[in-house]
């Protein structure tokens, strides 16, 4: 749908659909890849069991030494890879009370956050594969440079690379957005929507769900 009016509502914005069932039961499959622009989505669960479904690219938190980046810890491991995602590290810094950058104010809830400057020397790191080519996930991550002038630990930022748009976090019972039995949905319209690749999970084969989107 788009908002009444828009483009003269001359333009046909064609719904695609991309409903069907889960092929393994107990196996995170790909629903959606990347795509450069959606402006509806509905993703509902039409089985009797509930489903899982996950947003985005890989995931990691950032532990520091000091100043620096020691190590990342990969939280989701993601699926589906055919390239290394790329990592950056975000926040981190923070202006102190007085105005001057690098005041050490690490007790900031959210400093290490989007939004919050990141030092002056930013980290480096990569990520070290498994799996095979299509089937990849991220098996851990090296740190090429520690940067230096971490307040707090920054912000990891796993993203695909632009050719690769099918690698996506993996959703379990554990790890996800519910769509709880018989109806459950995730539902976007309007000024917001997801671009990201979406996985879904559910417990038993064949469990059918219904997704719907615009581009």
């Amino acid at each position: 749908m788009r908002w009444q009016g828009t483009a003269g509502q001359q333009r046909r914005d064609l719904t695609f659909d991309a409903s069907g069932s889960i092929t393994a039961g107990g196996t995170a499959q790909l629903l959606l890849p990347e795509a450069k622009s959606r402006s509806h989505l509905k993703i509902q669960n039409l089985s009797a069991e509930a489903l899982y479904i996950e947003y985005g690219s890989a995931r990691a938190t950032a532990t520091l030494s000091g100043t620096t980046i020691a190590s990342c810890t990969v939280t989701n491991a993601g699926m589906g890879f055919t390239y290394a995602p790329d990592i950056e590290f975000l926040g981190g810094g923070a202006y102190g009370q007085n105005g001057i950058y690098g005041t050490n104010i690490s007790n900031f809830v959210g400093c290490g956050m989007v939004g919050y400057p990141a030092p002056a020397h930013p980290a480096r790191a990569h990520c070290v594969m498994t799996g095979s080519p299509g089937a990849l996930s991220v098996g851990s991550i090296v740190i090429d440079d520690p940067g230096s002038g971490y307040l707090t630990a920054p912000y990891v930022l796993i993203t695909n690379k632009l050719h690769d748009p099918n690698g996506v976090a993996v959703p379990s019972a554990n790890n996800g957005v519910l769509l709880a039995a018989n109806g459950g949905s995730e539902f976007y319209n309007g000024t917001v929507c997801p671009t990201d690749a979406i996985a879904i999970f559910g417990g038993t084969t064949g469990q059918y769900f219904m997704c719907k989107y615009m581009e």
